[in-house]
């Protein structure tokens, strides 16, 4: 799962919106650095990502891109999966997205000059570019993955990705309709059983 995800399955909790956002950056016991409730966070972006990895119902929608993708399918999901959890949010949440938005952008602001620097980087042009807007439209999708695969140092057609985004959309968003329930299960079970 993406950036709108990992903090929507903070469920409003501070500190673990923090420890997911440096769960992009923070490996092995590098969490144990951090206090207890961020280092929660940090483990539940682990988390997130072992059980959304490994799952039947997102490795098929991995294999929609498989043939012109390859490994980049599982990235191009994380991306899609952000944008039908915006275009389906009211499902989900009763804080219309624009206020979670906002709510999130002020914190990350807010404990910007706490964050490694590493992290600092990806704040600010998350930030600059409006990343959480951009996935909730397919242009957006597509800008994204366009800006993936440009930093990358594999050769790739991330930018072309859209033509098949659209022909599988209906069997991706029946696939993310399914799955997402069941992942925010897993997360609150997570954060109900602590460290």
């Amino acid at each position: 799962m993406n950036f709108v995800a990992h903090q929507f399955l903070s469920f409003g909790n501070q500190s673990l919106q923090i420890g997911n956002l440096l769960g992009e950056i923070v490996k092995g016991n590098q969490f144990m650095n951090y206090e207890t409730e961020i280092q929660k966070g940090i483990l539940l972006h682990r988390s997130i990502d072992s059980f959304t990895d490994s799952h039947e119902i997102v490795k098929r929608s991995s294999s929609y891109f498989h043939n012109t993708q390859h490994k980049f399918s599982p990235i191009i999901i994380d991306v899609i999966y952000d944008y039908f959890l915006i275009k389906h949010w009211n499902d989900f949440s009763e804080i219309p997205f624009e206020n979670f938005k906002t709510n999130c952008y002020q914190l990350f602001e807010d404990k910007y000059p706490s964050f490694p620097k590493k992290l600092q980087e990806i704040i600010f042009y998350l930030l600059k570019y409006d990343w959480f807007e951009n996935y909730s439209t397919i242009e957006g999708v597509q800008k994204t993955l366009k800006g993936v695969g440009s930093r990358t140092k594999f050769k790739n057609n991330l930018h072309q990705i859209i033509p098949e985004f659209e022909q599988n959309y209906s069997k991706l968003e029946n696939d993310f309709q399914h799955f997402f329930p069941q992942l925010q299960s897993h997360c609150k079970n997570f954060v109900c059983t602590g460290l």
